[in-house]
C-alpha cells in the first residue's frame, strides 16, 4: 500500500488516507456571503473524490474583512446555505465513495487585502512599505487595539456558528500575509499587539481562545500557518537578519498550540500569493525554477514534522508536480516530511485524481494541473476562480473577460 493510502488516527478522527483537498477560493458566493451556485458545483465534485480531508474555502469573520466582494462569510442570515451545502456534499461523498470526508473551515480576516466592495480598503496591523510598493496610494488604515480586541468576538461567534451548521472543524487562519499572520511581524507596532513576539502572536492566539471557547469538545480546531513569509528582513515573519528562513518563531508558536490548545493538526504553508506567489504556490514560469520552491517548502515541512513528531503537519504546494503528484506526496509522507498531503490547485483542475490514482494507479495527464497560474490570474482580477484549462467551459469566458482581454 502507498504511504497516502494508509489510514490515519487524529485524535478521535480515524481518517482512511492522507489526502487533504486545500482551501481554494472560489470568489463565487453570494453578494451576502452564501453559497452560491458554483461553489456548491465545486463542493459536489471535491464530496466524492476520496480525499480523507475537505479543507474548505476562507470564510470571513467580518464583513469589512471580505477579500472580495464574493466571498463567502458565515453569518446567521447565510448560515442555511453552508448547512445545506455541507448536508448534500456529505450524501454525494457517502453515495460514490462509501465514506464521508472530514471537512474543515477556514476562519479569516483579510487584513490588507480586504476588497469588500471590490476595492482596496486595506485594515492593516502596521505599514510595510515593501508590501506597499506599486500601492501607496490606497487608504490603508492601521486597526487599533480596540478593534484587535473586538475581533476575537468574530472568532468566536463564526467558530460557534460553523459547529451548527454541521463543520467538524475550524481553522483560525494565520497565514498569506492576512491580518493574523501580518501581526506576527508587526516588529515597530506600539501597544499590546506589536514589538516582543508575546505581542506580535497575541492576536492570533487570542482568537485561537476564542474560537476553542465556542466550540464543542468534538471539533477540531486547527490553523493554517505560515512557517514563514518569505520577505527580507524586516519586512516579514521567519527570517532571520541574514534574510535566511529562521523558523524559530513558527516553532515557538507550534509548541504553543500543542501545549496550550491541544492541536493534533496544523497546515504549514509560506510565502504571500499576492506578492511573491511563487514561493507558496510554484510554478512553471517565474522568478525561480518551480523546483526549488517544492525543495524549500519540503524542508521547512520536514523540519518542523520532525521538531513535532506528535503534530499532523499537512504539507502544502503539492500540485506542481502534475501526473507525479502522487507519487511526489507518498514519497513526501515515506520520509516523514509531513504526515498529510495538502493539494490546492490540482482540485481546480482534476477533482478527481486521487481517486483515479487509487482506482487506476496512475493520473491522466490531460486532466492534470499545469501549474500555470491562470486560476490565481482569475482571483487577482476581481472575478470568479477556477481552472480556464481544464474546466474550459465554465472558467474560460471569465479568463477571456477579464484576464486574456
Amino acid at each position: 500500500m502507498n504511504k497516502i493510502n494508509e489510514p490515519l488516527q487524529l485524535g478521535g478522527w480515524q481518517l482512511p488516507n492522507r489526502v487533504v483537498f486545500q482551501p481554494m477560493e472560489g470568489c463565487d458566493g453570494t453578494f451576502d456571503g452564501g453559497v452560491g451556485e458554483l461553489t456548491f458545483r465545486r463542493y459536489m465534485r471535491f464530496a466524492g473524490a476520496g480525499a480523507a480531508i475537505l479543507w474548505f474555502e476562507a470564510v470571513a469573520v467580518r464583513a469589512e474583512g471580505r477579500a472580495n466582494p464574493r466571498q463567502l462569510f458565515l453569518s446567521p442570515g447565510t448560515a442555511d446555505s453552508f448547512k445545506r451545502l455541507l448536508e448534500a456534499g456529505r450524501e454525494q461523498a457517502l453515495k460514490e465513495t462509501g465514506a464521508v470526508p472530514k471537512i474543515i473551515i477556514q476562519l479569516t480576516h483579510a487584513g490588507r487585502f480586504s476588497k469588500p466592495r471590490g476595492t482596496p480598503a486595506p485594515l492593516v496591523a502596521y505599514r510595510n512599505a515593501h508590501w506597499e510598493q506599486g500601492r501607496e496610494d490606497q487608504p490603508y488604515q492601521i486597526v487599533t487595539d480596540d478593534y484587535c480586541a473586538e475581533l476575537t468576538y468574530a472568532y468566536a461567534d463564526a467558530a460557534k456558528l460553523s459547529a451548527e451548521v454541521g463543520f467538524d472543524g475550524a481553522d483560525v487562519k494565520c497565514c498569506h500575509g492576512y491580518l493574523l499572520n501580518e501581526f506576527l511581524s508587526a516588529y515597530d507596532r506600539p501597544g499590546r499587539y506589536g514589538g516582543c513576539f508575546e505581542n506580535r502572536a497575541r492576536l492570533f492566539l487570542d482568537c485561537m481562545e476564542a474560537a476553542r471557547q465556542s466550540l464543542p469538545a468534538h471539533t477540531l480546531l486547527t490553523t493554517r500557518l505560515n512557517a514563514c513569509d518569505g520577505f527580507p528582513f524586516p519586512h516579514g515573519y521567519g527570517v532571520s537578519e541574514q534574510n535566511e528562513i529562521d523558523l524559530t518563531e513558527c516553532k515557538e508558536v507550534l509548541r504553543i498550540l500543542r501545549d496550550r490548545f491541544n492541536c493534533e493538526m496544523v497546515n504549514i504553508t509560506l510565502g504571500n500569493p499576492y506578492l511573491i506567489p511563487h514561493i507558496n504556490r510554484p510554478a512553471r514560469i517565474g522568478p525561480e525554477p518551480g523546483d526549488i520552491g517544492m525543495e524549500r517548502i519540503r524542508a521547512v515541512t520536514g523540519e518542523l514534522q520532525s521538531d513535532f513528531p506528535e503534530l499532523a503537519i499537512a504539507a502544502s504546494g503539492l500540485s506542481f508536480p502534475g501526473e507525479n503528484c502522487v507519487e511526489y506526496a507518498d514519497a513526501l509522507l515515506e520520509e516523514d516530511a509531513a504526515k498529510l498531503a495538502g493539494f490546492g490547485r490540482m482540485t481546480f483542475a482534476y477533482p478527481d485524481f486521487f481517486r483515479d490514482f487509487t482506482e487506476r494507479g496512475r493520473l491522466d495527464r490531460h486532466k492534470t494541473c499545469l501549474a500555470c497560474g491562470k486560476c490565481t490570474q482569475l482571483m487577482r482580477a476581481g472575478t470568479i476562480a477556477g481552472c480556464p484549462v481544464r474546466d474550459t467551459e465554465v472558467y474560460m469566458p471569465y479568463y477571456k473577460k477579464y484576464v486574456k482581454d
